[in-house]
């Protein structure tokens, strides 16, 4: 009998009033390799201490378009907004940070009600690209490991970082500034956005709901450095996750979410990778996606004090 062929679906292109099917993906999860710290050295030597194993498993994913109500930063972590932006090039790293830095920072204090919003730093990527460490005006691969960008330590820790030795694009916390940040609550969010005029049909960005975590999941993934060490958390499998995604996300478009939060009344943390979908079409392949995204320092309000 002649050995079945499974069909592919194909790449699907449908309007704002149509519902978007999910779709399958196999998502990077981590392994623990015992003996060893999980993690990976960057620019400098492998000293064997650490171990980047990868648990690969097959999860659906569903369209957030289709959520009612639709997600948002406080309940959900992440929200999408439209947001046009007067950028011309995204090739341009000192156009991006007069003209495109001003832009989510007001969008972001807009979307999370901080007093200020503060971006450090901007990420271009090409899926084309295969290397995730570049260099200011380079282009970077998209990740595709589960992961979210701050752990309880290095949260906290990046905000006196950026008093120490700044970040890399300029912006330097004074000790003033750092100390009154972290006497308050704060908060990290990413900005997401294709720049390209066609809609993103690869390696979309997976998010995953956080109502569907469990910390005891959470594996503290270091980063080694020459000069220093960074940490953040990578993720167990575990069944009961739900994954979203943005169906082919326009470049008017930008997915906003929280990658570390000192709130402890709501959602914290905001896990996601790349992913290909499973059933789509390869042939032709998809256009490459490129992407621009932005880490921003949101500083909330300070309390109103109790008066007796």
């Amino acid at each position: 009998m002649a050995e079945e062929t499974k069909a592919k679906r194909p790449r699907l292109l449908c309007s704002d009033s149509e519902k978007s099917p999910a779709v399958r993906a196999r998502l990077h999860y981590q392994s623990e390799v015992p003996g060893k710290r999980v993690g990976r050295y960057i620019n400098t030597e492998d000293r064997g201490e650490l171990a980047d194993e990868h648990d690969v498993r097959e999860v659906k994913i569903g369209s957030a378009r289709d959520l009612s109500p639709q997600p948002t930063l406080d309940a959900k972590c992440f929200e999408l907004r439209s947001c046009p932006t007067a950028v011309k090039s995204f090739k341009d790293d000192e156009e991006i940070q007069r003209v495109y830095y001003p832009e989510m920072e007001d969008l972001v204090k807009q979307a999370s009600g901080a007093e200020t919003a503060l971006v450090f730093d901007h990420t271009v990527r090409d899926t084309g690209a295969t290397s995730l460490n570049v260099e200011m005006g380079g282009t970077a691969a998209a990740v595709v490991r589960v992961h979210t960008d701050y752990s309880d330590r290095s949260g906290p820790e990046r905000v006196k970082t950026l008093a120490a030795s700044g970040g890399y694009t300029g912006l330097k916390l004074t000790d003033e500034q750092k100390d009154d940040i972290l006497s308050r609550e704060f908060c990290f969010i990413n900005v997401w956005r294709n720049i390209k005029e066609e809609p993103v049909q690869s390696k979309p960005l997976a998010v995953l709901d956080p109502q569907t975590l469990c910390e005891p999941d959470f594996i503290p993934y270091e980063m080694q450095y020459a000069e220093r060490k960074g940490e953040n958390y990578a993720l167990r499998y575990r069944d009961q996750h739900k994954w979203y995604y943005y169906p082919l996300m326009q470049k008017d478009e930008c997915l906003l979410f929280k990658t570390w939060e000192s709130r402890k009344d709501r959602p914290r943390y905001c896990f996601h990778t790349a992913f290909e979908d499973s059933d789509a079409s390869t042939d032709p392949p998809p256009p490459p996606r490129n992407s621009i995204e932005v880490r921003v320092l949101c500083i909330m309000p300070k309390k109103e004090e109790t008066r007796l």
